[in-house]
């Protein structure tokens, strides 16, 4: 039986490191659309989190947005089992959280399709009971939509919204669920900290404990 306390989680520099995959996919597509510009390592830390046609418009005029994206996709998507790697102690958290009961699920703002590519390499999709991907809601984080159908479909009064990013926490907030972030992110945990998230951590494993004494409370 399922518990009323959902567990939902951010994919990219949450569950798994794609900061270097995403990395290369920007580096394909400069190369090929702007080949005499070079991205600054503090461009390529702004590159992490925004949805790609935000992104692309900074640099591109709006009719090449979808070329654009398009291009980024295919590079992106032949390259996860080169760049992408899972963080330590995620299947063994997603293991136990889904053996209690909880329903767990992920909410992103890469297409699901794309979602799927990487939870399916580290075997790790069927520990969640929904995975909401950008193609999925009308409007992205830090809008709470994603996170609130999630939470309605499993008749979930309660939930934890765990991410790596300014707009994650901004978003659980937004859906009035509890919010973690995660201090792995290159970019830093100092705007996230500044957001009063209901965790910081270190470990993904540290959030059982959090959600156990929510429960239990």
């Amino acid at each position: 039986m399922k518990k009323d306390f959902a567990v939902i989680f951010d994919l990219d520099g949450t569950l798994l490191n794609t900061d270097l995959l995403i990395r290369k996919s920007f580096e394909h597509v400069f190369h090929h659309y702007k080949p005499d510009y070079q991205i600054s390592d503090q461009e390529h830390l702004s590159f992490l989190g925004p949805a790609l046609k935000d992104t692309f418009s900074r640099y591109f005029p709006d009719e090449m947005i979808e070329e654009l994206i398009d291009y980024y996709r295919a590079y992106n998507h032949a390259h996860h089992q080169d760049y992408v790697t899972i963080y330590p102690h995620v299947e063994e958290t997603l293991k136990t959280l889904s053996k209690q009961g909880y329903p767990l699920a992920v909410v992103t703002t890469k297409y699901r399709q794309a979602a799927l590519i990487g939870l399916d390499l580290f075997e790790i999709t069927p520990y969640f009971d929904m995975i909401l991907g950008m193609d999925d809601v009308e409007h992205i984080k830090p809008n709470p939509e994603g996170i609130l159908k999630v939470m309605n479909t499993f008749h979930c009064l309660n939930g934890l919204y765990i991410g790596d990013n300014v707009t994650d926490i901004q978003a659980g907030k937004n859906a009035g669920i509890y919010t973690a972030g995660v201090k792995w992110t290159p970019k830093g945990y100092q705007d996230m900290q500044a957001l009063a998230p209901d965790l910081l951590i270190d470990d993904m494993s540290e959030i059982i404990t959090f959600v156990e004494r929510k429960m239990n409370g």
